[in-house]
């Protein structure tokens, strides 16, 4: 057999190099996804405990001064909050690894709740926000409600931005249709506010330089740039457009999938009552409840939120690690337990597995519910996997305790 020549081999050893390059760049990719999400985690721990306290604050008596500083904390917390969840989204589009959900959902109810609190919030900003939903749009599709909720936020987010005044308009309408999916087609329009006459043509705003994305969108966030991550893993796609009269519109477009008139559909009351919203169900009375968790502010502004609930019938006792929470579940038993996913040494997910163990000999179980603040596509699946009963994502909200509560005791 003949030796392989050297002009043979440039080729395979250049094939090998490139493979070698491409392990390293996916190898650096997911180093990055990784450092981005414990690094969020990290500042998300801090910021469940400004938020929860600021939230404490708002229910008790203040003066008009104390209340405006109380508010400021409140919202520019709330707005890092945002910028992290951000950066998490882009991590997770960057690296490929954006799930979505494929179930039913009512169109005109989740787009109305999406625009609702938005329309409120900016009425003394010499602005408004309308809502139309053609009557051609399925009253229910399947996708990912949660996802396109966020598309259309960011939509209007944006649009907000940059329209000192005026009306911003939401149209929702379907561009094609077949048996089983219809395409999609949500617009933001608004007065355009100068930005035409800067660049002069229409702009895919996410296909920007970032520094040209800096100079020219300081303040609106990076909104865009996650719907259209958003928007393309969903298979469709988002743009903007200028028009000759002053506006400007973001467009996205997409197939959803039809619903079967078999299929069994969200939002509807049993007659059992099962439909009845959890928190209008009575909480019990009497209960006693496991935090755990490794930061101290924590575990304190938990246990506040529960009694400030709860009153004198529930007991709420703290574990600082998995291990100090086995042993109190092995001296009592507890009706709830809180579990933070996330802590050094044994994590909620092991606790809760050799819990779910122990409690197989002892004949009793505890509602286990899940707290985190890293809250992503998939984490709840593997939540429930471990033997959890549910999932609440930080920050922790009274109204989300006092729901997931009534959803599993109640």
């Amino acid at each position: 057999m003949a030796p392989i020549s050297g002009q043979e081999q440039e080729p395979l050893r250049r094939i090998i190099e490139l493979e070698e390059a491409l392990r390293r760049a996916e190898e650096s990719s997911r180093n990055k996804s990784a450092f981005i999400a414990n690094l969020s985690h990290e500042i998300l721990t801090p910021l469940n405990s400004i938020i929860g306290v600021a939230n404490l604050f708002q229910g008790t008596r203040l003066d008009l001064e104390q209340k405006k500083f109380v508010e400021m904390l409140s919202t520019s917390a709330r707005d890092l909050l945002r910028l992290v969840e951000e950066l998490l989204d882009l991590s997770l589009i960057e690296t490929g690894r954006l799930s979505l959900q494929s179930e039913p959902f009512p169109v005109r109810s989740s787009c109305s709740r999406t625009i609702r609190p938005i329309a409120v919030s900016i009425q003394d900003r010499r602005l408004s926000l309308e809502l139309h939903v053609e009557p051609a749009v399925p009253e229910f599709l399947r996708g990912d409600s949660a996802r396109l909720n966020q598309i259309i936020r960011n939509m209007v987010t944006n649009a907000i931005a940059f329209t000192p005044k005026g009306t911003i308009t939401v149209r929702v309408f379907l561009e094609e249709e077949t048996d089983s999916s219809a395409d999609l087609h949500i617009t933001a329009i608004h007065p355009d506010g100068g930005m035409g006459a800067v660049k002069g043509r229409d702009t895919d705003y996410s296909d920007m330089e970032r520094k040209d994305f800096s100079a020219s969108f300081q303040g609106a966030g990076m909104g865009l740039l996650i719907a259209r991550g958003i928007a393309e893993a969903m298979g469709g796609r988002l743009w903007t457009e200028f028009s000759d009269s002053g506006d400007r519109a973001i467009h996205f477009r997409a197939s959803l999938g039809k619903v079967h008139p078999e299929e069994e559909l969200p939002g509807k009351e049993t007659e059992s009552g099962e439909g009845l919203p959890s928190e209008k169900k009575p909480l019990p009375a009497e209960i006693s409840i496991l935090v755990v968790d490794d930061n101290r502010f924590n575990r304190s502004l938990t246990r506040t939120i529960l009694r400030k609930m709860g009153g004198p019938g529930w007991k709420v006792s703290l574990a600082e690690s998995g291990t100090e929470a086995l042993q109190l579940m092995e001296e009592e038993h507890f009706d709830l337990v809180f579990m933070d996913v996330q802590m050094p040494g044994m994590d909620g997910l092991e606790c809760t597995r050799l819990a779910r163990k122990k409690e197989t000999a002892h004949g009793r179980r505890s509602v286990i519910i899940a707290m985190t603040a890293y809250a992503r596509e998939g984490d709840r699946e593997m939540c429930l996997d471990a033997g959890m009963d549910d999932y609440i994502a930080k920050p922790v909200e009274a109204g989300e305790l006092r729901s997931v509560i009534s959803r599993n005791l109640a």
